[in-house]
């Protein structure tokens, strides 16, 4: 199963989140992702204004493990395999404190602050989403106890005779899940401020009355937290939060080893178009060299003209064998490991593809409306960003008594370059109003990228169309299209 998931990251960038979740029954899955970008052709977006390095530069790829399921009752009570995990590798710890149980606890601790972080996630985003007031209440009441409860015994599992290694992850961890705690709880608080009932403004107070004693509890423990009048302290506090972010979850980020993908039989290929290009450039200027040995003027010309021309026709070729090796050649290939051990991996390919060697399917969720296919003098280019996944269910199966479902492949695209040529994006306009009076009105300049997703898997292919409206001070918006 293939899942996607888009948001606008910063003003310059969107995310795109793909799941990729193989089958329990399958000892491999292979994945396919191809991405068409559709760019104006007034941006100046063109081979020799935006090359393969660049477009790798914009683009940022992380692979991770998709995080196990648990909800938050199930991390403490019962089997409950996070916690027990945590304990096992801390006693293995205190009994032999070596690098490598040191190195299996960490990954524990942090795996588990990352369930954590998923679980609370989840189940505030479901309590938000319910209308009536006294089961949404029932369910913050609910939530407050698992809470409290994960938070508790997670914080006894190490006394005050446990070995403190140089880098202490167990109080990162710790630290990590009081403010994730505090974001989501708030942002609970917040939802429950919207609603008039009796019966939301009971639990909201009892929901601030739980944020100020875990406020105190951070305070004891030297955490930091959101100060009213602390510009400085608080700019410290993202910063440090962006960093427990990035230690937590690199229980889950793979390692990427990446390579060149048969380079060599592609330069050959590619060598090839070069040659069928100098073969054609030759047949016409020989000749003609004979015949006008007189005229050195006219002969410069037609060298330069067949110079163009044999440029062309080497892009053509070119472009041409791209499209019929895709499925063979890529620009590079990544490794994919987890802890040692390789379970896959991932090759990625970027050419400008001709729109005739578009499939239609994707033209028709391109949706051109019939003023831009019409109108000659506009155009686009189509950058084709083609994926390769590969992963070894078996490796992923019964890894510390979790159950890995699969990977995401986190794909960030950055469209500064994107947006050079734009115009300004302030634009005034003068208009009369109902009254006959005369009057600006002040809007801005857009233009329109789309990027059509196709997705393959098990010999099923899924569509995913979007749009990003964009001016040169950055996105404005990204909205997905209904398929046809």
């Amino acid at each position: 199963m293939i899942n996607v998931t888009t948001k606008i990251h910063d003003k310059f960038s969107i995310e795109f989140k793909v799941g990729f979740a193989g089958s329990e029954h399958d000892s491999v899955n292979d994945f396919t992702v191809n991405s068409w970008i559709f760019v104006p052709y007034s941006l100046d977006i063109n081979p020799s204004t935006y090359g393969k390095e660049q477009f790798y530069r914009d683009v940022k790829s992380n692979v991770r493990l998709i995080t196990p399921s648990f909800r938050l009752p199930e991390m403490t009570d019962g089997k409950a395999i996070p916690l027990q995990n945590v304990r096992k590798q801390l006693q293995k710890y205190i009994e032999q404190p070596t690098e490598g149980n040191l190195s299996e606890y960490n990954f524990h601790v942090r795996l588990f602050a990352a369930i954590f972080k998923s679980a609370l996630r989840n189940e505030v985003v479901a309590l938000t989403a319910l209308q009536d007031p006294q089961t949404l209440a029932d369910g913050c009441r609910k939530l407050e106890a698992s809470v409290t409860q994960v938070l508790q015994r997670y914080r006894a599992v190490r006394s005050a005779e446990t070995p403190r290694p140089q880098v202490d992850v167990f109080a990162y961890a710790d630290e990590y899940m009081s403010h994730l705690t505090d974001v989501q709880i708030t942002r609970l608080v917040r939802h429950l401020h919207r609603q008039s009932s009796e019966e939301t403004v009971t639990v909201r107070r009892e929901l601030t009355a739980f944020l100020l004693k875990e406020r105190a509890y951070k305070t004891q423990q030297g955490y930091s937290h959101l100060e009213e009048d602390g510009k400085a302290e608080n700019r410290e506090l993202v910063l440090r939060h962006g960093l427990l972010k990035k230690n937590i979850e690199s229980a889950l980020y793979l390692k990427a080893d990446t390579e060149p993908d048969s380079q060599a039989a592609q330069q050959l290929v590619f060598g090839i178009a070069a040659g069928i290009a100098m073969f054609i450039y030759v047949l016409i200027t020989l000749p003609l060299q004979a015949h006008l040995g007189n005229y050195p003027m006219l002969i410069l010309f037609i060298l330069v003209v067949s110079y163009i021309l044999k440029d062309r026709v080497k892009e053509y070729f070119r472009g041409r064998f791209a499209y019929k090796l895709k499925d063979k050649y890529f620009d590079s290939k990544t490794l994919i490991q987890f802890k040692g051990t390789q379970i896959g991996w991932m090759k990625e390919g970027v050419d400008y593809i001709d729109e005739t060697k578009t499939p239609e399917k994707v033209l028709a969720l391109r949706r051109r409306s019939n003023l831009e296919a019409d109108n000659t003098l506009l155009g686009e280019q189509t950058l084709l960003y083609r994926k390769q996944v590969h992963i070894g269910n078996e490796q992923l199966r019964d890894q510390y008594r979790y159950d890995f479902t699969g990977i995401h492949d986190i794909m960030r695209l950055h469209i500064q370059h994107f947006m050079l040529k734009m115009d300004d994006p302030d634009l005034s306009l003068d208009a009369v109003n109902q009254q006959g009076e005369l009057e600006t009105i002040h809007t801005q300049r857009i233009y329109p990228l789309h990027i059509v997703l196709q997705f393959i898997h098990n010999e099923q292919t899924e569509y995913r169309s979007f749009r990003i409206t964009a001016t040169r001070n950055g996105i404005v918006e990204c909205v997905e299209s209904p398929l046809p």
